[in-house]
């Protein structure tokens, strides 16, 4: 077992494997039984209860078919389109999947509406229809009779309601609308009319939308009227203060931003600058091509210019000296210059230069004369435009405010222009009786009941009956599984039970109920080292491991009462209190817990200097001692087993109150190393599930768990009618 203690014979230690009623082995080898094998086992287990539930809600279900009223179902389709054939399209938009769903719940609504309803009433005459109102309720003809017709109406109305059914059909714009009554024809008739009744409200609905639209609009265009007449008489006299007066400019146009008027609508000043400014271009061109010609006659003496050189009487003058200089150039070889003939053609020559020069005068003068007026009429221009440009600028800055009246009326021109266009298209609209609703199959009349469905009850029933059987039977196993009597111990956990121990009252202490030796609990504890006495060949476990699957089991107490009753027999005992996580050993006794157990562990004491005698002279404790930051490292080395195997060297036996299992490694360290482990259990409070895990874990390292005990058991509550009843009887 350890390298302290002597192994023992596999038959020395008396524990016997767990066994789970669920399939699940106690030891942590073992294989695990399937869920669904599990919940089979259960119910064959218990059958008989499910079969008991089927047979009950099999015979309610014949029970409410067979008394329930009989009623006939009539149903009419519908079809109800998304939009309707519109003879005039008031605007072009498209639906999106969620307005169209949001389009369908609202018929459906519609369908089931109270306003429908009273339609139906009222066409059919229900209010006065005894046969009718007393189908359901079987009141007496003669008082609902006596009933005021008010409250007749309103029973009708409920009815109607309450016996109308709504079923659309997937990926289709039909919807069946289905009547339930006692009476076949009554069925079919007010299916029908909730069809018929549905399209004409439909109707008037559309209607009535369309006559609001056509008030609302007459009272809009009535305002943009008065306002569009006002905005004409604001701007017309204004244009009248100011004097703006524009041409050719049509109804509705304006002057553009900025002042300056569109081609539509020009003012008379910007008509005339255009006019002059036209002028101006072409009268500056001409002055600048005359002053060209001027400064060149300058230049040139009037020689160059290029009328000078197209004149004809001053190329025939040429064309003549040139004659004549020939002439004289041929002369000169022969005559001399004194010549009379060389003098005369030198004469002719000269006079022919003379007219040359005042013909080119008179053409210089001319050209002198054309720049002078082309200058003078560009002044002139000039001079007009510049006192146009003021005057536009004026304008302008007159025309600002008068822009805005403009704009004002082409605003309120286009706004009722648009109303009157939406109150023609309303006007057509509401006259047209265009519907998205049809009736595609009208109700016929049932020829057999709809409800009570006697196959369908039956199958309902035994359904519901499995269904509740089956929690049942769970639900039961949950209970037994969660609840363990000790008659069950073995069954459940696989561990023999060595005692129960009874609940102490909320005035008892443990310490001082241990010391009465003639307490039920301290006879309960008692019984349990007797059962102690067996499960080894050598009597009492020398060193006894006391653990449980939670905290506050009773474990610590469990551990002292065994102590306890070992000493009483003449046996020196040690009790180590081994949960250093959670002491509570010196609590018991009343004493600090400075030094113990992890003190020894550690090497900074000896085991001597922290044992402590208490109650009866063969018992001695230890306590846990300063709680160290990990207790696992500490016992999961061999330091552990030389403290164990130093106290049962001066002691007989040496029992350990460990922590519990779940949740922390101390427990299957000791468990381990110890000859025996007990195993705690609160009686209510602990399932056989965590149990079973518990045990699991302990079997998992090999420690050998001898038995069990049921702490704080209940005889009264667990329903037990025997108890610890035997009880000392003292001499009076």
């Amino acid at each position: 077992m350890n390298d302290i203690l002597p192994a023992l014979p596999s038959g020395d230690v008396r524990a016997i494997n767990s066994f789970d009623p669920l399939g699940n082995s106690a030891n942590g080898n073992a294989p695990q039984e399937f869920i669904l094998r599990q919940y089979w086992r259960i119910l064959l287990k218990r059958r008989w209860l499910i079969i008991g539930i089927v047979a009950a809600c099999l015979a309610i279900g014949v029970a409410l078919a067979l008394t329930t009223q009989r009623e006939y179902s009539a149903t009419v389709s519908l079809e109800v389109a998304r939009e309707a054939a519109k003879v005039v399209d008031l605007q072009n938009t498209r639906v999106s999947a969620g307005a169209d769903q949001e389009f369908y719940q609202t018929q459906y609504t519609l369908l089931q509406s109270r306003s429908l309803a009273e339609a139906v009433v009222r066409d059919l005459r229900l209010a006065d229809d005894m046969d009718f109102l007393t189908g359901y309720t079987g009141d007496d003809a003669s008082k609902v009779k006596q009933a005021p017709r008010k409250a007749r109406e309103e029973m009708a109305t409920s009815i109607v309601m309450a016996g109308t059914e709504v079923i659309p059909v997937r990926l289709s714009s039909i919807v069946t609308v289905r009547y339930s009554s006692p009476k076949p024809e009554m069925a079919a008739k007010v299916a029908n009319a909730l069809a018929d009744n549905f399209i004409k409200s439909n109707l008037a609905r559309r209607y009535d939308a369309t006559a609001y639209a056509r008030n609302f609009l007459e009272t809009r265009l009535e305002q943009v009227r008065k306002r569009l007449e006002e905005s004409e008489r604001q701007a017309v006299a204004y244009a009248g203060q100011q004097g703006i007066i524009s041409l050719g400019n049509p109804a509705g146009s304006s002057e553009t931003s900025g002042g300056q008027s569109s081609p539509e609508g020009q003012s008379l000043a910007a008509a005339d600058l255009t006019g002059l400014n036209a002028a101006l271009v072409d009268a500056r061109t001409k002055r600048i091509q005359a002053q060209s010609r001027y400064e060149e006659a300058k230049r040139s003496g009037g020689r160059g210019l290029a009328e000078v050189s197209s004149n004809a009487a001053i190329n025939s003058l040429r064309e003549q000296r040139a004659v004549l200089q020939g002439q004289y150039q041929n002369q000169s070889a022969n005559l001399g210059p004194d010549y009379p003939s060389q003098v005369a053609l030198r004469r002719q020559i000269s006079e022919l230069d003379r007219q040359i020069a005042s013909e080119t005068s008179r053409v210089s003068s001319t050209v002198e004369s054309d720049y002078r007026e082309a200058l003078q009429v560009e002044e002139q221009l000039q001079a007009r435009v510049d006192g146009l440009k003021t005057s536009v600028m004026d304008l302008r800055r007159r025309s600002i405010q008068y822009n805005i009246y403009q704009r004002d009326v082409d605003t309120n021109r286009t706004l009722y222009n648009a109303l009157l266009q939406q109150y023609k298209e309303a006007g057509i609209a509401g006259g047209v009786g265009t519907n998205n609703v049809s009736i595609v199959d009208p109700a016929q009349v049932p020829d057999r009941p709809f409800k009570p469905n006697l196959r369908l009850n039956v199958l309902l029933s035994i359904l519901i009956g499995l269904i509740l059987g089956g929690l049942a039977a769970l639900v039961m196993e949950q209970l037994a599984e969660s609840a363990i009597m000790p008659e069950e111990f073995h069954e459940k956990l696989g561990v023999p039970l060595l005692g129960t121990i009874p609940l102490l009252t909320k005035d008892e202490q443990a310490i001082d109920v241990l010391q009465d030796r003639k307490s039920p609990v301290s006879e309960a504890y008692f019984s349990v080292y007797t059962g102690l006495q067996f499960v080894t060949t050598h009597g009492t476990p020398r060193s006894l491991f006391v653990t449980s699957t939670q905290p506050s089991e009773g474990k610590s107490t469990t551990a002292m009462a065994i102590a306890m009753s070992i000493a009483r027999v003449g046996r020196r005992v040690l009790l180590i209190d081994a949960d250093m996580r959670n002491p509570s050993v010196h609590k018991q006794f009343g004493v600090t817990n400075e030094e113990g157990l992890s003190n020894v562990l550690v090497d900074s004491r000896q085991l001597s200097d922290v044992t402590h005698n208490a109650i009866i002279p063969t018992f001695f404790y230890m306590t846990a001692g300063h709680i160290p930051p990990n207790p696992a490292e500490l016992l999961s080395g061999g330091t552990f087993n030389s403290v164990l195997a130093e106290a049962l060297a001066l002691f007989d036996h040496v029992v350990v109150d460990g922590p519990p299992v779940m949740g922390l490694a101390d427990a299957p360290l000791i468990g381990s190393i110890a000859e025996a482990t007990v195993f705690i259990m609160e009686s209510g409070r602990t399932r056989a599930t965590q149990a079973r895990r518990a045990l699991d874990r302990l079997n998992a390292v090999g420690t050998p768990v001898v038995g069990a005990v049921l702490t704080k058991f209940d005889n009264k509550r667990e329903g037990y009618g025997y108890g610890y009843g035997y009880e000392y009887s003292y001499g009076k």
